[in-house]
């Protein structure tokens, strides 16, 4: 669990996601040791304590605040900034360096951004919409799997409307026979914003079906917010410690 007010990384900015599609992802406590900010997940013994580093703000990572209902998210990566509200009440964050894995509440979530130009990049001069652009990233990323997976799946995608945020795609297919006895789909749910796609990634199991799934994936992209500049992580977390709601 979060034995200090914040966890952080560096983020490594690749579209992988072999551990989760495997379902071979181990959940894993950090240590109570603080760390430098700017080290990876896989390098860190344990949790960053802000209060006693003084002035911080993430410049290019993610950062992950503990709230009294879970986690805030806070993603500052190149100029895509924004928040996003965990919710459970057992969340800890899954060691692995290359990917932002969560297990909540007996979940795996992933979060991941991709940009634009790297699976469209003629779409200014197509000047597709947002319904368009999730089309394209759905399947630049579900072609990646299936060279990962070395098998053909068979998509559901569904066009959803997320409040305050527009239009989103939920797809998902099934885990090729053989490959899992546990997880049986994965569920991804994507929504643009600005020159990025957003994704969350969670798989749907006997304990978790699908159901629950999807409502856990739209529910989490509901919290998400904006910014235009960089979020002062310390200010934030002040607040939040302050009790005032971000």
């Amino acid at each position: 669990m979060f034995s200090s007010t914040v966890v952080s990384t560096r983020l490594q900015r690749k579209s992988i996601q072999l551990a989760l599609l495997l379902a071979i992802v181990s959940v894993a406590v950090l240590a109570a040791e603080p760390v430098d900010a700017r080290w990876t997940l896989g390098h860190a013994p344990g949790p960053l304590n802000h209060e006693s580093r003084g002035s911080f703000q993430t410049e290019d990572g993610w950062v992950a605040i503990k709230t009294d209902d879970g986690v805030l998210f806070v993603w500052n990566v190149h100029d895509l900034h924004f928040t996003l509200a965990v919710k459970g009440k057992d969340i800890k964050p899954v060691n692995d360096p290359d990917h932002i894995f969560f297990a909540v509440d007996g979940k795996i979530l992933q979060i991941q951004a991709a940009a634009i130009r790297d699976f469209a990049p003629d779409a200014k001069q197509k000047k597709l919409d947002d319904k368009a652009l999730l089309i394209a990233h759905r399947e630049w990323e579900s072609k990646y799997i299936e060279e990962l997976l070395k098998s053909k799946l068979t998509l559901h995608s569904f066009s959803v409307n997320i409040s305050g945020l527009g239009t989103g795609s939920l797809w998902e297919y099934d885990m090729p026979e053989g490959m899992s006895a546990e997880v049986k789909t994965q569920l991804y749910l994507t929504v643009v914003r600005g020159d990025y796609v957003v994704m969350l990634n969670c798989e749907a199991t006997t304990a978790n079906p699908e159901v629950e799934a999807r409502k856990f994936l739209l529910d989490t992209m509901a919290t998400l917010k904006t910014s235009a500049e960089p979020i002062d992580v310390q200010k934030l977390s002040e607040s939040i410690r302050a009790g005032r709601k971000p």
